[in-house]
């Protein structure tokens, strides 16, 4: 650490002029192999201290060399060493020093700390160097990685008074970042006055207006282009086939002068796929002579967006190289089909071909199958990969955070992770009341909810979700109306048939059965099964067979397949005595097939997760037997993160 800290020491810099020059010739000479074989910081220490130590650091060839190395390793901390150095040696490379400032500059562009790039930016201005026209690319680009206009814009300005403007380089990347930020005002107004433009000028126009949804201000532009290229079809292509306008891309694709390449192939896949023409996208993936991960990914998005996730999969294992992409969309398909079991196994033959590292998507993907299993254990080792891998805990991935551990039951734990996060945005907000609210928290929920106000977050429908699920579990029903009514009243957010269900169920349970009645007649939507099943709960709660046979008129106008509430109504009926009518509701569950979806539970027993369907007593005592003799895990090798029915043998 020591070593590290002298590093911001000039004295500790400086040259030692006693050094015999054959000694510096010969540590020169060594120096490229040294630093070629440095991995980590650890091994730097040793090279930098007798870099110093012989007087290399006043060596103008052997000094550009180190920092050009610092300045293109992979390792973050060497660039920290290689900004030091620059910022008190600059003076012994002049001629080289805005060189290695737009090195360093670029690489942190490549990093996780894009906001450094402008740090660099801001020491090789106070050291007095002066900025070309490579700078200013790699400083937008910075900007466009932070999504801060308000940088781009600072950049944009010092481009201006140094006159770089006129540089079509330079424009591009302006162009480009204008596009990014979705202000095609000011990128028209610089691409119409730019004094020199070329054929990535155009095509980042057309993309640009593509990409905000503008396609045929694109078209128009891509009509004037004096010269297309392969990317300006490429570009009016994709933007046809994602606005479903299917024939004209056809008919572009079919005139295409340069020859039809992957990135055409794949515009006309990914349309055809996300508009359910899936026979065509696979007969177009099936004929191409090439074919890259995208080209993939893209008909495997296709079957999983349609359902179809058994021909995604056969499609996934036939894959012969697999991004973090295709990993992330095949468990995020799972995960939302509810098969999470599926989920878990793909991300755990993930971890085994270990050629390609999770990213922010598939760990939140991971942590809503945890909170879904309450699988804390493999919550908090997914938490720990995040730590481990330095991954920056993001709005959504510090939201799938809390909300794990809240659905697992360790409420502590998440209202710690919340207010350690940087920064709480809505989503963030959303996790902990709605944690609180089915924690039992009510009323901590609601001061939560209370503290988002007063800090100026806005509310969405989530949040509301999650105020009217702690009122219910609290049974807070002046609370619950209040709260339902200001959605639209004070945040002009439209009730769904999620929150009219939400305050159904709080007024039903609280007996205000012809409230509750009201409110659902008072809906602009059809009610559906689970706010009629909402309702009949409470009617069985309360003995209301009145409200219980007008219910029963509008369920059955449903034709609805789900047991649970035919099994209601024959419970009500026979609890009041109408053995006729419970009779027929139990005639019409066997006449029309109507099973009842088994009920399930899941356990985590040393990192797995085991999940069973109502299993019978004898295979209870089984499962005692065997998690009492330790043999859980020998039973389920086979079934592993899915015990279905275990048997009686």
């Amino acid at each position: 650490m020591r070593r590290v800290a002298s590093l911001s020491n000039p004295s500790l810099l400086s040259s030692n002029n006693n050094t015999p020059s054959s000694s510096l010739t010969a540590t020169s000479s060594s120096l490229q192999s040294h630093l070629q074989a440095c991995k980590t910081v650890h091994h730097l220490h040793p090279i930098l201290s007798r870099f110093i130590i012989s007087g290399l650091v006043r060596q103008p060839n052997s000094l550009f060399k180190l920092i050009n190395f610092l300045l293109l390793s992979p390792h973050p901390p060497f660039l920290l060493h290689a900004r030091l150095l620059l910022r008190f040696h600059f003076d012994a490379i002049p001629a080289s020093s805005t060189f290695l400032y737009n090195t360093l500059i670029r690489s942190y562009t490549r990093t996780r700390f894009p906001e450094e790039a402008l740090t660099s930016f801001l020491q090789m201005l106070r050291n007095g160097l002066k900025p070309d026209n490579y700078t200013f690319p790699f400083l937008i680009k910075a900007s466009t990685l932070m999504n801060s206009m308000g940088e781009g814009k600072q950049a944009h300005a010092q481009i201006v008074r140094t006159g770089f403007q006129s540089d079509v380089f330079v424009l591009n990347t302006l162009l480009n970042m204008y596009s990014v930020f979705r202000d095609m005002e000011a990128a028209r107004a610089l691409f119409d006055a730019g004094p020199c433009l070329d054929v990535v000028s155009w095509n980042t126009m057309i993309d640009g207006y593509v990409k905000s949804g503008a396609v045929e201000i694109a078209r128009q532009l891509f009509n004037e282009m004096p010269v297309r290229n392969e990317v300006s079809w490429s570009a009016m292509i994709a933007g046809y086939a994602s606005n479903g306008d299917l024939d004209v891309a056809q008919s572009l694709f079919n005139r295409m002068p340069v020859g039809r390449n992957i990135v055409t192939c794949n515009s006309m896949i990914s349309g055809f796929a996300r508009c359910g023409f899936l026979p065509l996208a696979r007969k177009l993936f099936d004929e191409m002579p090439e074919r890259n991960v995208i080209s993939w990914n893209s008909m495997i998005v296709g079957y999983t967006q349609s359902g179809d996730l058994e021909s995604a999969r056969r499609l996934f294992d036939e894959m012969p190289d697999k991004d973090v992409v295709s990993w992330s969309c095949m468990i995020s398909a799972y995960v939302q089909s509810n098969r999470y079991r599926d989920a878990l196994e793909v991300f755990r033959e993930m971890q085994i071909d270990n050629r390609v590292q999770p990213n922010e998507v598939t760990m939140v993907s991971m942590l809503s199958v945890c909170a879904r299993l309450a699988a804390l254990d493999q919550g908090k080792w997914i938490h720990a990969y995040i730590d481990r891998k330095g991954m920056r805990l993001t709005d959504n991935l510090g939201a799938a955070l809390i909300d794990m551990y809240a659905k697992c039951g360790s409420i502590e734990t998440a209202i710690k992770l919340f207010w350690k996060l940087d920064r709480r945005n809505v989503s963030t907000w959303n996790a902990l009341i709605t944690g609180l609210a089915i924690n039992g928290f009510a009323h901590e929920s609601l001061e939560a909810f209370a503290e988002m106000q007063r800090l100026g977050m806005k509310p969405n429908d989530i949040t509301f979700m999650g105020v009217l699920t702690a009122c219910c579990h609290g049974g807070l029903v002046d609370e619950g109306r209040h709260q339902f009514g200001r959605m639209l009243k004070d945040y002009e957010i439209r009730p769904e048939m999620k929150h009219y269900g939400c305050i159904v169920d709080l007024l039903g349970r609280a007996g205000l059965l012809e409230e509750a009645e009201e409110m659902v007649k008072s809906m602009p939507m059809k009610p559906d099964v689970m706010i009629l099943g909402a309702l009949l709960g409470a009617c069985r709660i309360h003995g209301d067979v009145g409200v219980a046979d007008r219910v029963r008129r509008d369920f059955l106008e449903l034709r609805s397949r789900q047991a649970g509430c035919h099994v209601l109504l024959s419970n009500i009926y026979a609890a009041a005595d109408r053995w006729a009518d419970a009779s027929e509701m139990r005639n019409i569950i066997r006449t029309n097939d109507i099973r009842k979806e088994p009920g399930s539970s899941s356990i985590e027993l040393d990192g797995s997760v085991y999940e069973f369907l109502e299993i019978s007593e004898k295979q209870r005592k089984l499962l005692k037997i065997c998690m009492d003799a330790g043999w859980m895990g020998k039973l389920s090798e086979s079934r592993r993160l899915g015990l279905h029915g275990v048997e009686g043998n």
